[in-house]
């Protein structure tokens, strides 16, 4: 029987449900994404007395975040050494000040309303089976002219495979993120914050955005926390987003490591935590990680890393596994502030570049200070304008172009035109009556078909046999096989064929 793809964080928390928007509003701080940084943003402006109003597209907290390993930490892989050479000292101290500040806000949310979300505190250790030593010890000495609270241990870090190094951050936290996120939820909701879902945006129209069941929203300022911006949304910051898609596997029963978070710096890259069950202590492993939309067979992701948990961990059994998406910027610093000075009154919070907890509680109080037209002294840092030169612009465009170019040449190289022999758990795309369809048949042998054209820009989906959906290379839009949008930017479904 085939495993399904739904985070343990997903099916062991229950959040409030919320109505569909069916009439047109105006409100005053729209928020668009009901993810943790919306749901954070949202909570932080009404604490400051403003009027919230939050479009969620799907339900709240169960696309991007439902998916996260949900480390709250400041250290992102070996990046300290490049951030100093990439944005100097100062600059480099300032985001590692910003993540840090990040994690107190999250655990001085969980102490205010006493949430019970498996909060703990612990380090975050980056190891080495001999191949990235000499990265690691040039990322500890980034560490030391930062004043980065770590150490570097020359020796074996105690996991089940060998290791030469470990690189410590101290005073780190993991947490379930949707026990914490539906507790904050409703306290938005006692602050007055009004939630829609299934609500999804489809474009947006001066001060004022349509839904994809045609109602409108005006509003006064907006924040778009939907992970890719909004499709319509024009301008040059958009080419330097890439979008990775990664794989976590569960295991409740496997070797004991020591109760840190780790990640391996070798290739590979594999990311350990320990995740709290009703049963004990389970371990997640994960990893895998390519650009959307560009892995031709995806099952191979999920088999590697199950492989990993049983000749690694003696884990020999699979509770949960599940996937998650990612925006990388260049930079691999998120994308928070004004969205361009032309649109003054349109925010956004992105490019996690796969740390987005602490990133996100941090962004929801840059957000509040923008918006509330206060200092706040990661803007400078963090704005979206500041990647917007000419040389990363070009470098972009040709990735974009790449991407694209694999999506379109699928179309005309691969398709298909023996429908009839399309096994069960098989698809393809198929030229019948002189049009393109996208057919995938289930395990119980009905087929599903759908235009094989993203509706953002038109680019050619492949089949994503992990996960049964449909996905785009060129910007990371993924679709369920019956066509119903999963992951913008796109926001209009495929049509059934």
């Amino acid at each position: 029987m085939r495993k399904e793809n739904v985070s343990y964080w997903t099916k062991s928390s229950t959040f409030t449900q919320f109505p569909q928007l069916s009439q047109d509003l105006q409100a005053d701080v729209l928020v668009v994404g009901g993810g943790i940084a919306g749901i954070l943003a949202a909570y932080q402006l009404a604490k400051a007395g403003r009027e919230v109003t939050v479009l969620e597209g799907q339900r709240l907290a169960q696309v991007t975040t439902a998916g996260t390993t949900a480390k709250i930490t400041a250290q992102h892989h070996l990046q300290y050494q490049d951030y100093i050479k990439q944005r100097g000292e100062k600059e480099a101290r300032l985001f590692y000040e910003s993540q840090c500040d990040g994690i107190e806000i999250l655990r001085n949310l969980a102490d205010q309303y006493d949430i019970d979300c498996d909060m703990e505190t612990l380090s975050s250790i980056q190891v080495t089976i001999g191949e990235s030593e000499k990265k690691i010890k040039k990322e500890y000495k980034a560490y030391q002219q930062l004043g980065i609270n770590g150490t570097l241990h020359e020796k074996d870090m105690g996991l089940p495979f060998e290791t030469t190094m470990g690189l410590e951050m101290f005073d780190q936290a993991q947490f379930h993120p949707l026990k914490f996120l539906a507790a904050m939820v409703d306290v938005c909701v006692e602050l007055g914050v009004t939630f829609y879902e299934e609500t999804m945006v489809k474009k947006i129209d001066g001060n004022t955005v349509e839904t994809e069941n045609g109602m409108e929203v005006a509003f006064n300022q907006l924040i778009c926390a939907t992970h890719y911006p909004i499709a319509n949304l024009k301008h040059n910051l958009l080419l330097h987003l890439e979008i990775e898609r990664s794989y976590i596997v569960a295991a409740k029963d496997y070797t004991p490591i020591p109760y840190a978070m780790f990640q391996v710096a070798d290739m590979p890259e594999r990311s350990l935590r320990h995740y709290i069950t009703e049963d004990g202590i389970g371990l997640l492993i994960g990893g895998e990680n390519h650009v959307a939309g560009a892995k031709d067979d995806v099952k191979l992701c999920y088999e590697r890393l199950a492989y990993d948990a049983e000749h690694l961990f003696n884990a020999h059994d699979i509770a949960d596994q599940w996937s998650a998406q990612d925006m990388m910027t260049q930079d691999k610093m998120p994308l928070i502030g004004r969205y361009s000075k032309s649109d003054d009154h349109i925010f956004i919070i992105t490019g996690f570049n796969k740390f987005g907890i602490a990133t996100s509680a941090v962004g929801s109080v840059v957000l509040r200070d923008l918006l509330m037209g206060q200092p706040n002294k990661y803007e400078e840092l963090l704005q979206p304008g500041r990647i917007d030169t000419i040389g990363s612009q070009a470098k972009a465009t040709a990735k974009k172009a790449v991407n694209a170019i694999r999506g379109q040449g699928k179309a005309i190289k691969d398709y298909r035109t023996d429908r009839e022999a399309l096994k069960e758990d098989e698809a393809g795309i198929f030229l019948h009556d002189g049009r393109f369809e996208a057919v995938y048949k289930d395990d119980e042998g009905t087929e599903h078909a759908v235009s094989p054209f993203c509706t953002h820009m038109g680019c050619v989906l492949s089949f994503n046999n992990g996960e049964k959906t449909w996905d785009c290379a060129c910007h990371g839009s993924r679709f369920d096989c019956d066509g119903k949008v999963l992951h913008g930017p796109a926001s209009v479904d495929l049509k059934q064929q």
